[in-house]
């Protein structure tokens, strides 16, 4: 754990810093990309209802939490009244 509080500090310099969003943007869509390619090896049948669970749990995150990104907000306003929501 120590380690990881390390690296944690040495990192705080890089937050102020304005490319870091786009960057992580850059590793989440190589990480995402790198996952669906693992994935399409498998069978469709296992594949999907992963792909469809995973997405099912984030947008049940965003109804909850509403986080939702600013252009979902009227998808999510619309199903929001009938699901669970942090009060």
């Amino acid at each position: 754990m120590l380690y990881v509080e390390r690296l944690f500090e040495s990192l705080q310099p890089l937050y102020n810093q304005p490319w870091l969003p786009y960057a992580l943007g850059v590793i989440g869509v190589i990480f995402a990309y790198s996952v669906f390619k693992t994935l399409s090896k498998l069978p469709k049948l296992v594949m999907y209802p992963i792909i469809g669970t995973t997405c099912f749990i984030i947008c049940m995150s965003w109804v909850y939490h509403r986080n939702e990104p600013e252009m979902l907000t009227p998808i999510v306003d619309a199903i929001a009244p009938w699901l669970p929501g942090k009060v």
